[in-house]
């Protein structure tokens, strides 16, 4: 009797226990879990490489971030997923330093934009102390530059001003500041083997020569052109070319301009005309026109709204600091035309470079070949050989009056160049009744009054000499 009651008792708790062991379970399984605890940006080493006129970043994320990529004259943004991590943008100017940070303040790494690209960096030492810069150490011919994140940098560091480059401002105009100091804690990514530009002296524009909007000696201006097209009826077309910083092609393609007597505009950078005299001496020579592409290729207008820290004089400043040096080169200032770099520019903008006597020159919409992408770049490359056939087939369709985009540079293989066949379309586009015109052609026929560049010189001040230390 008492062992049947035991039993009975035994068992009564068991299923209650199991009853309650089961609806804890159903309790648990219902409950939401937990947010997984959120991983740090950290990553492996980040490097850059240039390709064509594009740098392409590389790096690698634990977790999703919005990345900034913040210097002088550029800030790029975009998301990015976690993973191996691929970042085109447009190269920014030769010299330009950069901090690749997220969008919460965390810093990743610190590059320099220099050519020839600069060479592997050995990573450093932890070290309770902000480490120096490491000397680099070439192990291949033009290897990727390597950007080193020091564990010492705070989660959460802000970018400081100070340790971007930054320009100081002498009137309207610019002049270079001394470089920045390395950032503590992360060690420069310098180039292997550089030679360093001579820092010419600048030529300011004083304060009074500015005109006011309106006045001038330039006929019409405030306009705000922006010509991306020249007048129909006469089958003329534009084949404009830009010099930035590389001139794999330049000599072949003036060759083929020379050889069938077309003269064209051609727009180039301050730093173009410094490492390239020889060919723009040529280029001047053989009559073509020379148009202002700024000195340092900037980006005035991400997305065609002006960046606010590219005020008037700052504008002002890189197209006649590219202007002057011209002047050192030549004895004569640039043709009255400008191209924006990127082709980003505003009507306030454009009205600031009337003000010097520059009207801008854009392209033609569809008719930037690209000539400069890789076959790296998969969504923007076509081969030289359908660049050219696009052009024949725009031709066919709406040439007339069409401002084509063409680079002096170019990455390509060489039998892959566009320049390799541009003589023989242009034989065969004058074959079917086309003509090559520059710039000034187009506008006269619009009946834009012509400019005198010479009359720039009034808003180029002599350099004066600068002191001799003791």
């Amino acid at each position: 009797m008492c062992t049947g009651l035991g039993s009975g008792l035994f068992l009564g708790l068991f299923l209650a226990l199991t009853g309650c062991g089961r609806q804890a379970a159903r309790e648990a399984a219902s409950r939401p879990a937990p947010p997984p605890r959120p991983a740090t940006s950290a990553r492996k080493d980040w490097s850059w490489r240039p390709v064509g006129g594009l740098a392409i970043l590389e790096g690698e994320l634990a977790s999703p971030a919005e990345l900034v990529l913040e210097g002088r004259s550029i800030r790029e943004a975009r998301f990015a997923e976690a993973g191996p991590v691929r970042w085109e943008l447009f190269r920014p100017p030769v010299g330009e330093t950069a901090l690749l940070r997220t969008a919460s303040g965390q810093i990743l790494a610190r590059f320099e934009f220099v050519l020839p690209p600069p060479a592997r960096v050995a990573p450093p030492k932890p070290s309770t102390r902000a480490a120096s810069a490491i000397p680099p150490k070439a192990r291949h011919a033009d290897p990727p530059a390597q950007a080193q994140v020091s564990p010492v940098l705070p989660a959460r560091a802000k970018v400081s001003p100070a340790i971007l480059p930054a320009r100081a401002e002498v009137g309207p105009a610019i002049v270079p500041a001394r470089p920045p100091k390395a950032l503590p804690g992360l060690p420069a990514v310098a180039p292997d083997r550089v030679t360093p530009l001579p820092s010419p002296t600048p030529f300011l524009l004083p304060r009074a020569a500015a005109p006011a909007p309106g006045a001038g000696p330039w006929p019409g201006m405030g306009e705000a052109l922006n010509l991306t097209r020249g007048p129909g009826g006469q089958k003329r077309l534009l084949l404009s070319f830009d010099g930035g910083s590389n001139a794999e092609v330049a000599t072949e393609i003036l060759d083929a301009l020379k050889a069938r007597g077309v003269h064209t505009t051609i727009f180039l950078t301050g730093a173009f005309i410094q490492h390239f005299p020889a060919l723009v001496k040529r280029m001047a020579a053989e009559g073509h026109e020379l148009g202002n592409h700024t000195m340092n290729h900037p980006h005035f207008a991400p997305g065609m709204k002006r960046d606010p820290k590219w005020t008037k004089e700052r504008v002002q400043g890189e197209l006649l600091e590219a202007d002057a040096a011209l002047v050192r080169l030549l004895g004569r200032p640039m043709d009255p035309y400008w191209r924006a770099p990127y082709g980003e520019q505003t009507a306030e903008i454009r009205r600031w470079a009337e003000e010097l006597g520059y009207r801008h020159v854009g392209w033609s919409e569809g008719a930037d070949t690209l000539d400069w992408a890789t076959p790296k770049e998969r969504r923007l490359y076509r081969s030289g050989d359908a660049i050219l056939q696009r052009l024949r087939q725009r031709l066919d369709r709406d040439g007339d009056g069409l401002i084509v985009l063409m680079h002096l540079g170019s990455e390509r293989a060489e039998k892959d160049r566009p320049s390799a066949g541009l003589g023989a379309f242009m034989d065969r586009a004058r074959r079917e009744g086309w003509a090559f015109v520059p710039v000034s052609a187009f506008l006269h026929d619009l009946g834009k009054p012509a400019w005198n560049p010479q009359l720039r010189l009034a808003f180029l001040q002599s350099p004066t000499p600068a002191p001799q230390s003791r």
